[in-house]
């Protein structure tokens, strides 16, 4: 949001700059809208915006967006209402393609999509507005003989678009994009599209800086970068048609160009990526301009419209299709100093030879696959996923079976970390509360078994898996491990609010005390002080805990008194987790391992004569080995 007054007590500043708003309830707003909030503002890291405003879910619309953005949006909203009626993944992927409207679509396809390298289709790029772009210019030559004309028109509609896309930063940058790579085609010339290309980046930064950060503006010129450069290279090769050869170089050479940036931001990649890309290209400006075109009748003629978009269905069905090969392919789990690694072997190729280079793999691949140095290691008992700013934690069970204690806010990360540590079955799942950083990953259990679902109210997760509402006192035992709920005692208590930092929900998170080869782990979710304080009343001899809301300063000391080994799941985030005085604390008092900086870790341990634990820990971290496949 743009801020424009702020005022405290009787004192108020007219002010012009960027905040990050995060409300619990969000209502339906749209740019354009003014509207009034009030809330805890909170100093942030993030560069781009000057704090952070947690908000209460009540707002007031102070004035309605322009009338034209108001039109616009009552187009979307007639897409969205008619792809609901038609009904199906194939029929949702229609307004992400087209308008970048992902809302219709279940979190399995998100997750699928993602999975498939596929996930920029609904993400409207400049591939989207060179498509729309190109395709307005060809319809209006046969009407409009002049050229000139031909493009000043085309560039009135492309802005009409990118306010009926939204104009986000992104969009404006991929209309921007889109714009140099026409120069490029339309004056057939290789240096007109990289001077454009260096204007727009150049400009681009000139209005805002911080774009140099965010990962969307880096592939972005990456990818465009790749259609200049790479993709007339491997398109001349292709023989055949030259359709064919544009439809093969355009995903291949964008893929080429970002790849090493995605598995240095992601730690993975599909590797059949470029393939996937290459089976759905045909479809893709098909499904854009159908898409495109029924966008623009939907309201006046609806009953045209509506054939349209089952014609667009038909592409989109073989997208939802093709995606889920993604199950059939490999990915590659790395970090970037394997990344490093690999890129040295292109040098021995280039100076040492065949031979040498492959001599080099040989032998990089052989040490990063040894069982001695692959995590998890085979002892592992207490598992602390890396999922970002969220929980999940696992409780070995032995033979690919583990306890889930919360599921994180990505599919993709939750699936990551289940792949990772080796899990087939979760008898287990506990979801501590609805906020979605602990839940919304769910998805990511995909085709595993799972037995129970707990949690402290109803929330509606998991097809076909019982649900249970549990309250202190409830158990769960599985071989020799044994689970007891001890908070909430009713779901309905009540403590004062933690300034910027608590909700009600947090203090109705499900905490259960797990024991394990004779430890006691403490599984916390976000509960604030006053639970807090009530939980370590009768709280004893507990050996591990995972320290509550993901390292906040608001604790309760004495509820860690006891236990020597502290983990906190916690990813990139602007509220200040962990606190530095915390981490101070705790580490005075045993070890302490933060998902942020140590990735996924693996504990275990062994009792000596006296019965006292020795532990042992692996860190993913950023070791270099850091190389698996699935």
């Amino acid at each position: 949001m743009r801020v424009e007054s702020v005022s405290k007590a009787n004192l108020e500043s007219r002010v012009r700059i960027p905040i990050r708003v995060v409300v619990e309830v969000a209502p339906h707003l749209i740019p354009g809208q003014r509207i009034e909030l009030s809330g805890d503002l909170v100093q942030t890291e993030e560069r781009k915006v000057a704090a952070l405003l947690i908000a209460g879910p009540d707002s007031i619309i102070l004035r309605e967006a322009p009338g034209s953005l108001l039109a616009l949006e009552k187009v979307r909203e007639a897409l969205r209402n008619e792809v609901i009626d038609m009904g199906g993944d194939s029929a949702a992927l229609i307004p992400g393609m087209v308008i970048g409207d992902t809302s219709q679509q279940s979190p399995a396809l998100t997750n699928k999509m993602l999975e498939a390298g596929l996930s920029h289709l609904t993400a409207v790029s400049g591939a989207n507005f060179a498509i729309v772009s190109a395709f307005l210019f060809a319809a209006l030559g046969f009407v409009i003989k002049n050229r000139r004309i031909q493009v000043v028109v085309t560039f009135f509609a492309l802005i009409v678009f990118v306010l009926l896309v939204r104009p986000t930063p992104s969009v404006l940058r991929a209309g921007l994009m889109a714009a140099v790579f026409l120069v490029a085609k339309l004056r057939g010339s290789r240096n007109a599209g990289v001077n454009s290309l260096a204007t727009a980046i150049s400009l681009l930064l000139l209005i805002n800086p911080f774009q140099a950060f965010e990962a969307g503006f880096i592939l972005s010129v990456l990818a465009t970068t790749g259609l200049l450069f790479l993709a007339p290279e491997i398109a001349a090769k292709v023989p055949g048609p030259k359709l064919v050869g544009e439809l093969i170089s355009i995903p291949t050479a964008a893929t080429i160009f970002c790849a090493p940036y995605l598995l240095v931001i992601s730690d993975g990649m599909n590797l059949g990526a470029v393939i996937l890309n290459i089976l759905v290209a045909p479809v893709v400006p098909i499904v854009t301009i159908l898409g495109f075109i029924a966008t623009l009748l939907i309201l006046p003629l609806r009953e045209i419209a509506r054939p349209i978009l089952e014609l667009a269905d038909l592409g989109t069905s073989w997208i939802v299709y093709i995606a889920t090969w993604s199950d059939f392919t490999p990915s590659l789990i790395s970090s970037p100093i394997i990344i490093l690694f690999l890129t040295i072997a292109i040098p021995i190729y280039r100076y040492l030879g065949r031979q040498v280079a492959l001599l080099y793999l040989a032998l990089l691949l052989t040490f990063a696959t040894s069982d001695r140095l692959l995590f998890p290691g085979n002892n592992w008992k207490v598992g602390q996923c890396d999922v970002g700013q969220g929980d999940a934690l696992l409780i070995n069970l032995g033979s690919g079976t583990a306890m889930l204690f919360d599921a994180g806010p990505d599919p993709r990360l939750l699936d990551r970390c289940l792949e990772l540590f080796k899990i087939k079955r979760l008898p287990l799942v506990v979801i501590s509360h609805a906020h979605a950083d602990h839940y919304e990953g769910i998805s990511g259990v995909g085709s595993r078994e799972v037995g129970e679902l707990w949690n402290s109210r109803e929330i509606d997760l998991l097809e076909n898996v019982q649900n249970r509402i549990v309250r202190k006192g409830e158990k769960f035992q599985i071989g020799d491990s044994k689970v007891e709920v001890i908070w909430p005692n009713t779901g309905t208590e009540t403590f004062d609010s933690v300034a910027g930092d608590g909700s009600t929900e947090n203090n109705r998170s499900v905490v259960a005390v797990v024991e394990i080869a004779n430890l006691k782990i403490l599984i916390t979710g976000d509960i604030e002080p006053g639970a807090q304080q009530e939980i370590a009343k009768d709280l004893a001899s507990i050996d591990v805990i995972k320290v509550p809301h993901h390292g906040s300063r608001f604790q309760e000391p004495s509820l860690f008194n006891g236990a020597s080994i502290f983990l906190i799941s916690v990813g990139k985030n602007s509220y200040g987790h962990p606190d530095q005085g915390l981490i101070s604390m705790l580490s005075s008092m045993g070890r302490v391992f933060r998902s942020d900086r140590d990735g996924a870790i693996s504990l275990g341990w062994r009792l000596d004569d006296l019965g006292e634990p020795i532990f042992s820990a692996r860190q993913l971290r950023k070791d270099w080995w850091r190389i698996s496949w699935h």
